[in-house]
C-alpha cells in the first residue's frame, strides 16, 4: 500500500518554527549586545558614564522585543 505525499500546505512545520524562533532569539541577542557595547564605548569616549549605556541598553531591549513580537505575529 503506497502513501500519497502530502501537499506542501498540509505538511507539519515544526522544524521551520524552531528555526524561526531560534533566529529571533539570536537577533534579539545581537541587537541588545551591540546596543549595550555601543553605549559602553560612548561612555568611555565621552566620559558620560553610565548614561549612554543605560539609554542604549533600554533602546536595544525595546527594539529587540519589537522585532520578536513582529516576527511572532506574522504568519
Amino acid at each position: 500500500m503506497s502513501e500519497t505525499p502530502l501537499p506542501e500546505d498540509s505538511r507539519p512545520s515544526g522544524g521551520s518554527n524552531f528555526g524561526k524562533f531560534a533566529g529571533a532569539g539570536m537577533q534579539m541577542l545581537a541587537i541588545i549586545g551591540l546596543s549595550t557595547w555601543l553605549g559602553v564605548w560612548l561612555d568611555g569616549h565621552f566620559h558620560t558614564s553610565p548614561w549612554a549605556t543605560v539609554v542604549l541598553s533600554l533602546l536595544g531591549i525595546f527594539a529587540a522585543l519589537y522585532q520578536v513580537i513582529r516576527a511572532v505575529s506574522e504568519k
